[in-house]
């Protein structure tokens, strides 16, 4: 398992590198793919969601919920800036950067779903308010199963056909069931060696899930091969959109959650990194299965810059806390 753990840290690492790789990948193999071979990739998209989206959810605490009491008032704030004002911010960069309807659809959805692992994960390594981190996750994921239907007709159906009955099957399909599957593992891997036993395979999880998420990446360039060679800008634009989006959400939300909101540092930072980041896995699934391959290919964009936009904002953040923590010559007495 130490050597799963390992791997694991590295991908993380190169990750935004092994999307690039992939992607050229994809395309480059896509362009001798025959129809037949397009199909019978694409029919690999079902199971690879399903199986990225489980391997996620069975480390998550649903015994975190309780610790939303704990946070009225952040935890509304945080869900409001995840769920609603992040997919307003998404909006212009929807709207300026794709030329596609499928692939406005697509950042839009990157906008609306709510935030990942990457919360939970970032705020404990800058030692804030965990409990908050772990409470807006987990609320934000059980809201948006309605959410996410509804926000998509909202914000994309004046340019795409949003079927919100679809969405709610996909939704069930790839989040409800995954979900139902995770909870009844990690149940009876507690049972067998207490939460320590989720812990331990908690690497090959994390991993388990990239290399899906990775294979969704091939299958999205593979199958369209053929038009982004004619058109670069299917993958040039979004890809413009998205990095905009990353440069301004982090100082954004974090100006709001300081000095309009008036949060702590440490309650600050969950908040700014459930609006910034987010779970591209679920939005990649419900891309490829409820709306199709342009569609997925505006998602796509986004998992090149989110991990590292994250890391600069984590050396930012660190230094914003040092200095937080650091007495001023006018408090020395």
């Amino acid at each position: 398992m130490k050597a799963i753990a390992a791997i694991d840290t590295f991908v993380k690492k190169i990750m935004p590198l092994l999307v690039v790789a992939v992607l050229a990948i994809g395309y480059f193999a896509g362009l001798g793919f025959t129809k037949q071979t397009i199909h019978a990739v694409k029919a690999l998209i079902l199971p690879g969601v399903i199986i990225m989206i489980y391997a996620m959810l069975i480390t998550m605490r649903m015994q975190d919920l309780v610790n939303a009491v704990k946070y009225p008032k952040e935890l509304v704030l945080g869900s409001i800036l995840s769920l609603v004002i992040a997919p307003v911010l998404m909006l212009p960069m929807a709207i300026l950067f794709t030329r596609n309807p499928e692939q406005y659809a697509g950042l839009m959805l990157a906008g609306i779903v709510p935030p990942g692992g990457l919360i939970t994960y970032w705020t404990g390594i800058l030692d804030a308010d965990i409990g908050l981190a772990t409470a807006i996750q987990t609320v934000t994921l059980l809201a948006s199963l309605a959410w996410v239907p509804y926000g998509m007709k909202i914000f994309v159906g004046n340019k795409v056909n949003v079927n919100v009955s679809l969405l709610f099957q996909k939704i069930l399909i790839m989040v409800v069931v995954p979900l139902a599957l995770a909870m009844i593992t990690q149940r009876l891997i507690v049972r067998k060696g207490g939460w320590k036993g989720v812990l331990r395979i908690k690497p090959l999880c994390h991993l388990t899930s990239s290399t899906m998420a990775l294979l969704i990446c091939f299958i999205a360039t593979s199958v369209k091969a053929a038009m982004i060679s004619k058109h670069p800008a299917v993958i040039a634009l979004p890809a413009v959109g998205a990095l905009l989006y990353y440069l301004l959400a982090y100082p954004l939300s974090y100006f709001a959650s300081k000095r309009i909101f008036k949060l702590p540092h440490d309650k600050a930072i969950p908040l700014t990194y459930g609006f910034a980041t987010k779970n591209l896995s679920i939005a990649m699934g419900l891309a490829a299965a409820a709306f199709g391959p342009l569609t997925l290919l505006g998602v796509v964009p986004c998992a090149l810059f989110q991990m590292p936009l994250a890391s600069v904002w984590y050396k930012i953040f660190d230094k914003l806390r040092v200095k937080a923590e650091t007495p001023s010559a006018s408090d020395s007495p």
